[in-house]
């Protein structure tokens, strides 16, 4: 796959989806979501608390943080005909639902597109 130019010192090259393949690159998204210690984060998401606090505490700012980290991994990992669907998100986890929703869909759905295509043979004997 193709990777685009984010890369710094301590940042692994960034796969890049161009709407084929999602599951490979799922895969490879939470294998360097897992090595920034970010997997946790984008698969549960994390609450705001209300009302929001005046001045964050030192845990709410390094989640928000790694939220964004999070974030700006999975934009950089998208090309630019896939980005328009996940702009106006503002968690990684809200992306990484939208981009599975749109990709994968709904299991029940899948599981009867692949009946369709592929219907019970009866076997020759």
């Amino acid at each position: 796959m193709a990777t685009n130019g984010a890369n710094s010192s301590n940042l692994p090259s960034i796969p890049v989806f161009k709407g084929e393949k999602y599951h490979l690159w799922s895969l490879k998204m939470k294998t360097l979501f897992k090595y920034q210690e970010l997997w946790d984060l984008v698969e549960n998401g994390y609450t705001e608390p209300l009302p929001a606090p005046r001045v964050p505490d030192q845990e709410l700012r390094e989640t928000r943080k790694k939220d964004a980290k999070a974030l700006f991994l999975i934009q950089s990992g998208l090309d630019d005909e896939i980005f328009p669907r996940i702009s106006s998100v503002s968690t990684a986890k809200e992306a990484c639902q939208i981009l599975k929703q749109e990709y994968l869909g709904d299991q029940k759905v899948i599981k009867l597109r692949n009946q369709r295509i592929y219907p019970s043979i009866p076997l020759m004997n």
